[in-house]
């Protein structure tokens, strides 16, 4: 779920073509008024807080003046943590360049019923494979998931990677927000979804704590939540209206004056379908 900043300047120029550019909070304030919406509008979104959105993104979005909303996910902002998927996709990698031979003694047999065609042999597993075994783990809650990869990391001795942060900084975050295009929402603390089965305080804490720990870090009102993986009970939606004053799926779709402002539709963006004028058009066709 990436593209190329090649990509992303071809995007910018081809929705300015097309589209009156705003910021997600602008067109929600002016809905909320009742004021007339711009006949076709375009905001543009990222979820979990890359690094990369600061390094590669936030240039081209000053360059194009294009404004932007970045979902963080208050806990790992700063940190060396990994989100699961890519922890998981990490241990297989490991396991297959080190030829570990202990592996069908770890605690891997959970994906080993996987319905995928990766058999945990000595090759590393293909883009489509990691998806198909990434698909299969998500019947598992967050927490039994990494307490998993725990184990395995611990037995095979594997150590997490030193190389340089994925996620964003308090300070690239900050600096984000002053240039007056980027507005910051919340993604939950550690991105955990929003799932039945999960205790309401865990759900409370994800929902609420993220707004404060990000408000208190930058100074600036949360006003937008994005849930994780699109996961969300009527619980979680509860409160997540009663603390944000609207919310974005993962549901592709059109959003307009009738839209519901917590359960609002986007349109998924990737390298492979979009990394041409004609393919990103193709993509956005519907929607123009």
């Amino acid at each position: 779920m990436m593209v190329t900043p090649e990509s992303f300047r071809l995007h910018l120029g081809v929705l300015k073509q097309y589209f009156e550019m705003v910021s997600y909070p602008q067109w929600l304030e002016c809905k909320q008024k009742g004021e007339n919406l711009p006949q076709k509008s375009c905001a543009i979104t990222f979820d979990d807080g890359w690094a990369d959105n600061y390094e590669f993104a936030y240039p081209l979005l000053k360059e194009f003046s294009v404004p932007a909303t970045i979902y963080l996910v208050s806990d790992m902002v700063g940190t060396n943590q990994s989100f699961w998927p890519e922890r998981l996709s990490n241990l297989l990698i490991t396991i297959a360049q080190t030829k570990a031979q202990h592996w069908s003694n770890t605690s891997l047999s959970w994906i080993l019923n996987a319905n995928t065609s990766y058999h945990f042999d000595k090759n590393i597993p293909t883009q489509e494979e990691f998806a198909q075994i990434i698909s299969h783990v998500k019947h598992m809650t967050d927490q039994e998931i990494h307490s998993r990869l725990d184990q395995i990391e611990r037995e095979l001795k594997i150590q997490p990677a030193t190389s340089k942060p994925d996620l964003l900084n308090w300070e690239q975050i900050s600096e984000m927000i002053n240039s007056g295009l980027v507005e910051i929402g919340s993604h939950t603390c550690m991105h955990t979804r929003l799932k039945e089965g999960m205790p309401e305080q865990t759900l409370e804490n994800e929902i609420v704590k993220s707004k404060h720990t990000i408000e208190k870090h930058t100074g600036k009102p949360v006003r937008t939540f994005c849930y994780p993986n699109g996961d969300y009970t009527q619980l979680a939606l509860k409160y997540v209206r009663s603390h944000y004053t609207s919310a974005v799926t993962t549901k592709s779709g059109w959003n307009t004056a009738s839209s519901d402002d917590h359960l609002l539709h986007r349109i998924a963006i990737h390298e492979d379908i979009t990394n041409d004028k004609t393919a990103f058009l193709a993509r956005i066709s519907g929607w123009m």
